[in-house]
């Protein structure tokens, strides 16, 4: 196999797109993480009573 086969460029494409979808999901993973807390932390402060 030398390195102008087609199957060696459709490996380096489908390894960035794993790479890629990796990357975003760990992205909005700790985008939700954060909204997560920020929720938890607004539901656990007491209201203020005026």
């Amino acid at each position: 196999m030398t390195s102008d086969s087609a199957f060696n460029y459709f490996e380096i494409l489908m390894l960035g797109m794993f790479a890629a979808s990796w990357l975003i999901l760990e992205w909005q993973g700790k985008r939700l993480d954060k909204k997560r807390e920020a929720e938890k932390a607004k539901s656990e402060t007491p209201p203020k009573s005026n």
